[in-house]
């Protein structure tokens, strides 16, 4: 089924926020309209072969959409008329998202990228992965990726990826050591990663290209691109944290520049992230997203912005971060 098939079926009840990525929800209609106009790029997933558009539909929801499955299946609609192929979404601390998502994709299933996380122990994972079928609609899963990751979980994996159950299989991790570890130990396996990145969780130095925010990988993505791994970028706003601080800086307030979109620009014009996966909890967060992969270029003056903001961060020495955030600052080295 084509994607613009769907337009007359996602012109419903919207929302509106000021800035696009992570926020809370009120209803409106501003966005009932609103019809995709834009092509997204799209970049192969390291050897995998994969097409995923740079701009990817994250997985993290809102207690207000979870409750609300009408509007999350319109939202997930208009990402797909908007041109992203690639759809995240996970199963545990109640989130259940399995079935929803899986109804809202299965008109256009064979035409979008589906990415999921084992959340099960490993006596289970069998279990899991072939409910996630079931759920979706399919006879395989395009990218399952390990949190806990061991030999047996790994070999799981590759058990159902040679019956075809899987495509491709990736890790996740939240700290750069570990990830380097999982390279080195399951490199020859694994088909793509999922990292943080942002303008400013991204390990680096003032050694980044000049007229950029001053961090920059300068370790974990050249190992990542010399093991020919695909690249899924998650936190690509630096979380509600990041956002909030925004806000409460007057950075939402410049009409010069969406500082959420500049954000996403970052992200795209690293060219070894293939996708930015952003939350999407609002009928405005998924326009303003489209339109920022619409016109991917990254302005001189975005680049101001968001190395202000990155400055503002670092300024708090991670008070602006809840606790259970605070490990997002491990993802940010500045040497002045």
């Amino acid at each position: 089924m084509k994607r613009r098939s769907f337009l007359k079926g996602i012109g419903a009840a919207a929302t509106t926020t000021p800035f696009a990525g992570c926020t809370a929800i009120s209803r409106k209609n501003k966005y009932m309209n609103y019809v995709p106009k834009g092509t997204i790029s799209r970049r192969t997933l390291g050897n995998t072969g994969m097409q995923a558009s740079i701009l990817g539909f994250g997985s993290h929801l809102k207690k207000e959409l979870i409750a609300d499955p009408e509007l999350r299946d319109r939202l997930i609609k208009l990402g797909y008329e908007g041109g992203i192929n690639i759809f995240d979404v996970y199963d545990h601390s109640g989130y259940k998202q399995f079935k929803p998502m899986g109804k809202s994709l299965k008109g256009f299933r064979k035409e979008v990228l589906v990415s999921l996380c084992i959340v099960k122990s490993t006596e289970d994972m069998q279990e899991e992965i072939n409910g996630a079928l079931g759920d979706f609609f399919t006879d395989y899963i395009d990218l399952y990726r390990l949190y806990t990751v061991n030999d047996d979980r790994i070999n799981i994996l590759e058990k159902n990826k040679k019956a075809g159950k899987i495509r491709a299989i990736g890790v996740v991790s939240h700290d750069v050591p570990t990830m380097k570890k999982y390279i080195d130990q399951y490199g020859d396996v694994l088909d793509y990663v999922m990292i943080v990145y942002n303008f400013h969780h991204n390990i680096g130095s003032y050694a980044a290209k000049k007229g950029y925010p001053p961090n920059d990988y300068t370790a974990l993505l050249p190992l990542i691109e010399r093991t020919g791994l695909g690249v899924l970028g998650i936190k690509p706003m630096g979380s509600d944290a990041m956002i909030a601080l925004a806000r409460k800086k007057k950075f939402f307030k410049d009409r010069n520049a969406n500082v959420a979109q500049a954000m996403l620009r970052h992200v795209y014009e690293k060219v070894e992230i293939d996708t930015a996966m952003p939350a999407m909890n609002s009928m405005e967060e998924v326009v303003k997203n489209l339109e920022s992969a619409y016109n991917p270029k990254l302005s001189s003056y975005e680049k101001g912005l968001l190395t202000s903001l990155s400055s503002t961060a670092s300024s708090t020495k991670s008070a602006y971060l809840p606790e259970h955030y605070k490990w997002l600052e491990n993802w940010t080295t500045r040497v002045v």
